[in-house]
């Protein structure tokens, strides 16, 4: 180690959980620097504070207050001003990365050559201040405040101990970043300091740089310039925000990458995004999508052994016997079938048909009279004694919802699940093997229902079961992020593949007829539709994610379908909010009744235009 480096390092778990990529990261911080100063804001749990000691004897937990600056600054208070000086640099860092992608090693030696009195890794454009927080309305150029590498010479200025000694007590998030990270490069410049960053953004990227380049395009950092951390934020941050500067792809093929050029293990990433981010989120940074070719004759992929499995089928309707055959026959040849039904006279129509089935087994069930819950009992509570004989469990049902009108809505959603189910021999035999070759994948099921009346379902996933689930979540020991501010991830339907592993906790449990509603069962808000909404949940606490799966057709009109959907939803909001200004802009001019008169007729006009488009679609509805 060329120079006498110490580190503090800032961690924080509102659980005080400490993950093992805090402890990788740590250890490549070791690397190149002799000493760890670890600040730990909240709460710090005793296997944390064991693992931590491992590394480090020096820790301190301290009341989480003043965000990472304050705590940056207890561990200044530690080491002693007197002494900062003592070492050649001094390291600021905090748990909010993921890394080191490639060895520190690399970028400390890369900027030792470059001779500046401190740096970091990236750094934001002077751009405008939105927030109205700073006095001058502007965010000055500045590094990123998650890796400061500070140097003796700036750490034995008196200027140094001054800013930090008079800190204020920042109130928000967005405070520290206005109040402080935006102004600490500006400040230690501003008293003759020279800086730079690792990753230049001053050539190509020049133009881009007024925005947070390290969630924008975190993959062309990591391959282009060897950015050695990708932050968690990447994984976490509304898409909403991603999408309105970007495709929305970076942080997957960001992912990919380092998966698959470099030597960082993603399962620790895996293991922190599971355990703390909401499912949506993940979902949508990783694009957790597959599409799989229907045509027979058709195998993209083969499993590196070879999986057992089962399905199971709910039918209770005569008329459908036919519909889920056809279905069922996609089934591989060492797959067994169980089939649950009300009475014997189906259970006898049940094996007749099914008879020829492509399977290695065939049972057919009849249920108690006493059964209630319908689908959703008949797997958890008659088959649930044979889910952990398999490695992978794919359950369907007849669906036939008779209160849609007209009648091929409910056809369609039928439709829906079982294509993108059971679709061909060679689709299901590519969808086990996306099982075997993705070790963490845990469920996986049709897009959520976006024709006739379901259109409108997709503003509000959660209906009436937030509570239902989260009391579901509270008795199965199901402990992961579940927000109402956060669509739950789920198969509407009640139609999926999963791996057994994935859904322990629910298998587990000894469920019972009585545990469910009598009939006649609401249309929302009763114990199954959280039943629905709460295994991905399940697969989440357990280390699993679970994704979408379609067929290839079936993909290309679901592009078309949210194309027409996304159009409509634009012109929408266009003309309600042309309406909403044309109105207030009318009103405005009451002082002036002749201008007032005129101006009411012509806003008629566009009032009619936008009443008869409303009307019209109320019409369909």
């Amino acid at each position: 180690m060329s120079k006498k480096r110490a580190t503090i390092f800032v961690f924080y778990d509102k659980k005080g959980i400490v993950d093992e990529y805090v402890l990788h990261l740590i250890r490549g911080l070791l690397t190149v620097s002799e000493r760890i100063i670890i600040v730990c804001n909240g709460l710090l749990g005793d296997v944390g504070r064991e693992s931590l000691g491992k590394l480090t004897d020096d820790i301190i937990v301290r009341e989480n207050k003043g965000y990472d600056a304050w705590a940056f600054r207890a561990g200044m208070e530690h080491i002693g001003w007197e002494h900062l000086s003592d070492y050649d640099e001094l390291i600021l860092a905090n748990d909010s990365v993921y890394g080191p992608l490639y060895p520190f090693t690399d970028m400390f030696e890369e900027m030792d050559g470059r001779n500046v009195d401190f740096w970091g890794i990236i750094k934001h454009a002077e751009t405008e201040d939105k927030s109205g927080i700073t006095k001058n309305k502007l965010y000055y150029e500045h590094i990123q405040s998650y890796f400061y590498v500070l140097s003796k010479k700036l750490l034995a200025h008196q200027g140094f101990r001054k800013y930090w000694e008079n800190l204020r007590d920042f109130r928000s998030w967005d405070e520290t970043v206005s109040l402080h990270e935006t102004g600490l490069t500006k400040y230690y410049a501003d008293l003759g300091f020279s800086w730079d960053v690792y990753v230049s953004t001053d050539g190509e990227l020049r133009d881009y740089a007024d925005t947070s380049l390290v969630l924008m395009m975190p993959f062309e950092l990591i391959r282009d310039y060897k950015c050695p951390i990708i932050k968690r934020k990447c994984f976490s941050e509304d898409y909403g925000v991603l999408h309105r500067a970007t495709l929305g792809d970076g942080t997957k093929k960001a992912f990919d990458y380092i998966q698959r050029h470099t030597d960082y293990d993603v399962n620790l990433i895996w293991d922190n995004l599971l355990r703390t981010v909401s499912l949506r989120s993940i979902k949508d940074a990783l694009h957790l999508n597959y599409i799989l070719p229907k045509d027979r004759g058709t195998v993209l992929l083969s499993p590196p052994s070879s999986p057992n499995s089962a399905v199971f089928a709910h039918i209770t309707y005569e008329d459908q016997i036919e519909f889920c055959e056809n279905y069922l026959h996609s089934v591989t040849p060492d797959t067994d079938v169980f089939v649950t039904t009300l009475s014997e006279s189906m259970n006898e129509r049940i094996l007749t048909a099914y008879r020829n089935l492509p399977c290695r087994n065939l049972k057919v069930v009849t249920l108690p009279k006493t059964h209630k819950g319908r689908d959703v009992a008949a797997l958890w509570v008659a088959l649930r004694l044979y889910i952990t004989n398999y490695d992978y469990v794919c359950f369907v049902h007849n669906k036939k919802s008779a209160q849609d009108k007209p009648l091929t809505i409910g056809r369609g959603f039928a439709q829906r699940c079982f294509e993108n189910t059971l679709a061909s021999p060679e689709y299901v035999a590519n969808l086990l093997s996306l099982f075997e070759n993705n070790p963490r994948l845990g469920m996986l099921f049709p897009p959520p229902v976006i024709h006739g009346l379901y259109r409108y379902n997709i503003t509000n996933m959660w209906g009436l079961n937030y509570q239902n689930t989260l009391d579901l979540a509270e008795k199965l020991g199901i402990d992961v992020p579940i927000s109402d501010e956060a669509d739950p991830v789920f198969p509407t339907g009640g139609m999926f593949w999963f791996r057994t592993k994935a859904l322990k906790k629910m298998a587990a449990h000894e469920w019972d007829y009585s545990d469910f509603p009598d009939e006649p069962m609401p249309v929302d808000g009763s114990l199954g539709h959280a039943f629905e909404r709460i295994y991905t949940f399940a697969a989440q606490s357990e280390g699993y994610y679970s994704a979408w799966v379609m067929t290839d057709d079936f993909a290309d009109a679901e592009i078309t379908s949210l194309s027409y959907l996304y159009a409509h939803v634009q012109t929408l909001l266009s003309m309600s909010l042309w309406r909403r200004i044309l109105l207030g802009v009318v009103k405005r001019l009451r002082r002036y009744p002749g201008i007032y008169v005129v101006a009411r007729f012509f806003y008629r006009i566009p009032k009619a235009f936008f009443g008869i488009f409303r009307s019209s679609r109320s019409s369909h509805r």
